[in-house]
């Protein structure tokens, strides 16, 4: 079209100017002056459409349906008879692709939407949209890129875990019927003194205006924090079908992690890989604070397995976090090397249970004296479930 046009609008100049016939004049006027303005307003509207997005970070779990919403506004006091909008989601899957074609009147803002997945954790970046757009007659066609770009954070897959309580006390902050283990800040009722019960406990206000003594009753919890302590150094895995192996460790922790949140419970996480783009040590101090499973979620979404960071037992007590007594610490790994195993010896012999979840059907043959040390899982390559008894 550009090698047809740009001829035909020097032999109209020439016409206009060289030849004095009246009606080619007009035409070529008409002509020229037509072009002007699809020219004009070509270049017009590519400067008066913005394209906006609901949000700029989003957060999903694996295989979960994400809404992308975006907003196009025409500001000019000009209607658009057609108009391209294209999005650009990488390796995301879309059973809608984010393209629209759309008419905007002067001042009109429209909203569009698409559904995205993801196949795999990670971070993502959704964006930017491509506007394409022309003048009515199709002269002047035009393509700009919308700068914003969308961030996504794809959490692991979390599947149902059924965890059979091992020897010792279960994890986190659990329920006592011993009273010795009253929690001060966990207050229940107030009941008449029994002999034998803790002076310090001993409501005097209440006594006082009750005439006989009553004694304050807290909820006894016992204290046993969990840490989760993931291997994800690729090398320690077999190399058939290692990738899929490495992701299913990531999917066990995050499946621990959502077990023992929805427990109320403590939890924390080591693991050894580095995070995406920042070479950093994935770590998180035990924690029950609101928000803490998420951030954890999102250290297993932006890790980068392509290399290690050493002998994943080490970690534990070179990474800084603060491991308290009696810590429950679940291993994630495929099969144990010996020094691995001697590792986690001592760190049981420190007071801290230690339960194993072993990758990989064939886990248990190298090692079966291992169920005589530590709690053992298998973790199972099928079904809806990760854990086989």
């Amino acid at each position: 079209m550009k090698t047809i046009r740009l001829p035909l609008s020097l032999f109209l100049v020439s016409v206009l100017l060289f030849f004095p016939i009246r009606i080619l004049q007009v035409i070529s006027l008409l002509y020229l002056a037509a072009l002007g303005l699809s020219f004009a307003y070509s270049r017009f509207m590519a400067g008066a459409l913005v394209v906006h997005r609901h949000d700029l970070l989003l957060r999903a779990h694996r295989f979960d349906p994400i809404q992308i919403v975006l907003t196009i506004e025409n500001r000019s006091p000009l209607p658009v008879p057609g108009v391209s909008l294209v999005d650009t989601i990488g390796p995301l899957f879309s059973r809608e692709p984010g393209k629209f074609v759309l008419r905007l009147r002067p001042w009109e803002k429209k909203r569009v939407s698409y559904t995205i997945e993801s196949q795999h954790r990670g971070e993502y970046s959704v964006g930017p949209a491509s506007l394409l757009g022309s003048d009515p007659l199709g002269f002047f066609p035009w393509r700009r890129s919308c700068g914003e770009v969308e961030r996504l954070i794809v959490y692991p897959e979390v599947l149902p875990l059924r965890l059979p309580l091992s020897s010792g006390l279960p994890a986190g902050n659990v329920r006592s019927q011993d009273r010795r283990y009253e929690d001060l800040t966990r207050y229940r009722s107030l009941r008449e003194y029994v002999p034998g019960d803790d002076a310090r406990k001993i409501s005097w206000k209440v006594s006082a205006r009750m005439g006989s003594l009553h004694t304050m009753e807290y909820v006894p919890f016992l204290f046993a924090p969990v840490m989760i302590l993931v291997n994800m150094n690729s090398e320690d895995y077999p190399f058939r079908f290692r990738s899929l192996w490495v992701e299913r460790a990531a999917v066990m922790a995050a499946s621990l992690v959502m077990h023992f949140y929805s427990l109320g419970q403590e939890i924390g996480l080591i693991a050894s890989a580095s995070m995406t783009n920042e070479g950093v040590l994935p770590v998180a101090q035990i924690s029950s604070a609101p928000g803490h499973a998420a951030a954890i979620l999102e250290m297993l979404a932006r890790m980068d397995v392509s290399g290690g960071s050493g002998d994943f037992t080490r970690l534990l007590f070179g990474s800084g976090v603060n491991i308290p007594v009696r810590t429950h610490i679940k291993v994630v790994t495929p099969v144990l090397t010996e020094a691995q195993h001697v590792f986690l010896r001592e760190v049981k012999q420190k007071g801290n249970a230690v339960e194993l979840f072993l990758l990989g059907g064939n886990a248990l043959a190298p090692h079966e004296s291992l169920t005589h040390e530590f709690p053992l899982f298998v973790v199972s390559e099928y079904g809806s479930e990760l854990i086989d008894l």
